[in-house]
Order: C-alpha cells, then structure tokens, then sequence
C-alpha cells in the first residue's frame, strides 16, 4: 500500500477533478473520441474518477487493474 497515494485518494475534492479537467478540456477529449471513432467500428470510453475506495486502495489496487475491473 502506498500512504501518498491513499491519502490523495481520501482528500480528492470535486474541485481538485474540475481543475484538472475543466470543461473545454472535456470538450476537446469527446471531440477527439468522435473524431476517431468515425475511423473504426470500435467505442472508445473515457472516464475519470475521483478517488477510489478505501479497500482497492488498501490492497495496491492499480489504475489499469481498476479499469479492467470497471470494463469488464
């Protein structure tokens, strides 16, 4: 477990996402997403969220094993 990482976790505040995703940040992304999904017949999906769970937390969980966790 990495103390840092929990602790940012625990502290994330909706403000924290907004500044670093602000809205035409967003924009720009669903633009790029529509722009390359007109290229394959595949979906794209992008998400962002702001803080895990205390327990994946606690077990090491990384951010590719929550993604396939949440894309399965």
């Amino acid at each position: 477990m990495n103390f840092q990482r929990l602790c940012r976790h625990l502290v994330m505040t909706r403000t924290q996402i907004q500044r670093a995703f602000p809205d035409d940040s967003l924009r720009a992304i669903e633009a790029a997403i529509k722009a390359s999904e007109q290229a394959h017949v595949g979906e794209i999906r992008f998400v962002v969220e702001a803080a895990l769970d205390v327990a994946p937390l606690w077990r090491g969980q990384t951010s590719r094993e929550r993604a396939i966790e949440v894309f399965s």
